[in-house]
C-alpha cells in the first residue's frame, strides 16, 4: 500500500475512532493502562524504574499506586487523541470552555511581546494545544514522526485554522522567532530528550541529570517574552479537562542555570499531578559523559 492511501486509511479510523464518545475512549484506555500494569512489559518497568529514582521517599505501595494510574492515564491520552483532532468541534469547543483561563492567556498577550507557554506530557497535552488556538495564533514546535502518521497527525493538530505546527529545526526556530515578534503564543513541549544536534545543557529532574534543551531560555531572553506552563488535567469519569497556567520564573533566562530553573518548575507542576504524567517515556536516555546507562537494567 502507498503512502497516500495508508494516509487515507490511517485518516478514516481516526476519524470514526474519534467519534466515539469520551467515555468510551478513556473506558478504553483504562482497560489497556490496567493490562500494562499486569503484564509484564517495557512500558511498566520504565515507569516503575523512574518513581523509584525520582521519589524514593515514597512508600512502595504509593509509587505502585502512581505506576498503575500514570500507565492508564498515558493510554487514556493515546485513546482521546483521535478525538480532539477529529472529533466533533462542538463537543470540542465544550471541552475547552475555561473562560478564566481563556481569560488569563488574553491579558498576558496583551503586552505584545508574545507568550511563551510550555506543556509538558501532563495530563491532556493533545488539547493544550487546541485550547490555546482557539484563543489567538499558535505556532508549536513538534518533533515529525515517521511514515502516514506524521501528516495525519499533522492534520489533527491544525484543525484550527491559528494553530501552525513547525518542526523542531532551524526553520521551525525561525518561524518561532516570528511568531513572537508578532505578539503571539509558540508551544514547545519543555519535557523531551532533545537529540545531539540541538542546543541543550544537563540539569537535575526530580534529582537526576537530564538532558535539557535550553530553547526556551534564549527565546525569552531575546523576545523578552514571559513563559507560562500549560496543563490540561484530565478530570476523573470522562468529565473533560481542566486548564491550568503556572508562570516560569524570568531566571530561566540565565545561560548557565536557565535549564535548572525549568526543570525545578516543571518539577513542581509534575507533584502536583504525578498520576497524569507520561512515566513510560526514556526521558533519561542521554546522561553526562561517563555516566552509567540509565536504562541498562530495562
Amino acid at each position: 500500500m502507498n503512502n497516500g492511501r495508508m494516509q487515507t486509511l490511517l485518516r478514516w479510523t481516526l476519524i470514526a475512532i474519534g467519534a466515539l464518545p469520551l467515555a468510551v475512549l478513556h473506558g478504553l484506555g483504562w482497560l489497556l493502562g490496567n493490562l500494562l500494569w499486569l503484564a509484564p512489559n517495557k512500558l511498566k518497568r520504565i515507569t516503575q524504574l523512574h518513581l523509584q529514582r525520582c521519589f524514593p521517599q515514597w512508600p512502595q505501595a504509593q509509587r505502585n499506586h502512581v505506576a498503575r494510574r500514570s500507565l492508564i492515564e498515558s493510554a487514556k491520552a493515546v485513546a482521546e487523541s483521535p478525538a480532539i483532532w477529529f472529533g466533533s468541534q462542538r463537543r470540542l469547543s465544550r471541552w475547552l470552555d475555561d473562560e478564566n483561563t481563556q481569560a488569563q492567556v488574553r491579558t498576558l498577550l496583551a503586552n505584545g511581546k508574545g507568550v511563551i507557554l510550555l506543556t509538558p506530557h501532563l495530563g491532556s497535552w493533545e488539547i493544550a494545544g487546541q485550547f490555546l488556538a482557539a484563543i489567538g495564533d499558535l505556532t508549536l514546535l513538534y518533533k515529525p514522526q515517521k511514515g502516514a502518521a506524521d501528516t495525519v497527525i499533522l492534520r489533527g493538530r491544525a484543525r484550527n485554522s491559528r494553530a501552525h505546527p513547525v518542526p523542531t529545526s532551524a526553520a521551525g526556530v525561525k518561524e518561532l522567532l516570528g511568531a513572537l515578534r508578532r505578539g503571539e503564543m509558540i508551544g514547545i513541549l519543555p519535557d523531551h530528550d532533545p537529540p545531539e544536534s540541538s542546543s541543550t545543557r544537563f540539569a537535575p529532574l526530580f534529582g537526576v541529570q537530564a538532558n535539557t534543551m535550553d530553547l526556551v531560555g534564549k527565546l525569552a531572553l531575546r523576545m523578552n517574552a514571559p513563559v507560562w506552563l500549560i496543563v490540561a488535567e484530565r478530570l476523573p469519569w470522562a468529565g473533560g479537562f481542566r486548564f491550568h497556567l503556572q508562570a516560569v520564573p524570568m531566571e530561566i533566562t540565565d545561560p548557565e542555570y536557565g535549564t535548572q530553573v525549568l526543570n525545578r518548575t516543571l518539577e513542581t507542576c509534575i507533584s502536583r499531578w504525578p498520576q497524569q504524567y507520561w512515566w513510560s517515556y526514556k526521558r533519561y536516555r542521554r546522561q553526562p559523559p561517563g555516566a552509567a546507562d540509565f536504562y541498562r537494567d530495562i
